[in-house]
């Protein structure tokens, strides 16, 4: 079929039309598109945004409780006066006290000055510093519980926390006399050294 050139004319304000519909359905769909794209990134951006504040508020909570445990944990080590100055007369008096309510031999004993502790991994420079006396001490014990039960009692007493350095035990040598009664005196000889450890902290300039 032919189209006259009055049909042509009769046809060229629709097709003006199809052609303006077709231009804006193109334009409004890249626009759509367009908005679709921006607003994926804007989820993704707002998701990455949550996860990170979640993650902080995470931290913040486990540095919280780690804050208040360590508090516990120093207001009890306080609380038993292991922080503060050295107490050279309270671990001699303590020494003394655990002898003579155990009935223990013999006990000399060398406590050294307080310095810097030295042990693998301890923090020089903060805000406390962990310091020691070295306590040197020779036993005589009529059996090896005379030697726990004195390391418990100083642990459990002592205005500090007991490390033990080194500690060896040996046999005495005892005479044997014919016909008489055993008599109730040392059997083992103890050497130890332990470290008494206490807390300074360090006092703003």
């Amino acid at each position: 079929m032919k189209l006259a050139g009055k049909d042509l004319k009769q046809l060229r304000l629709p097709a003006a039309g199809l052609l303006v519909l077709t231009l804006a359905a193109a334009a409004c769909y890249f626009a759509a598109e367009r908005h679709l794209q921006e607003t994926k990134a804007l989820s993704a951006s707002l998701s990455s945004r949550r996860t990170e504040i979640q993650g902080k508020l995470a931290r913040a909570t486990e540095e919280e409780r780690e804050i208040k445990e360590n508090l516990h944990q120093y207001q009890a080590l306080a609380a038993r006066g292991i922080v503060g100055e050295e107490r050279r007369l309270d671990w001699i008096d303590t020494i003394t006290a655990i002898k003579n309510e155990r009935r223990l031999f013999n006990i000399n004993y060398n406590l050294e000055p307080q310095k810097a502790l030295d042990f693998p991994g301890a923090v020089r420079g903060g805000a406390v510093e962990f310091v020691s006396s070295r306590l040197k001490l020779d036993m005589q014990l009529l059996h090896e519980e005379d030697l726990l039960n004195f390391i418990d009692d100083l642990t459990k007493r002592g205005k500090a926390h007991v490390l033990a350095r080194s500690c060896s035990v040996s046999r005495l040598s005892r005479p044997e006399r014919a016909g008489a009664a055993p008599a109730l005196t040392p059997r083992l000889q103890a050497a130890c050294v332990f470290d008494l450890i206490t807390i300074h902290v360090r006092k703003p300039a």
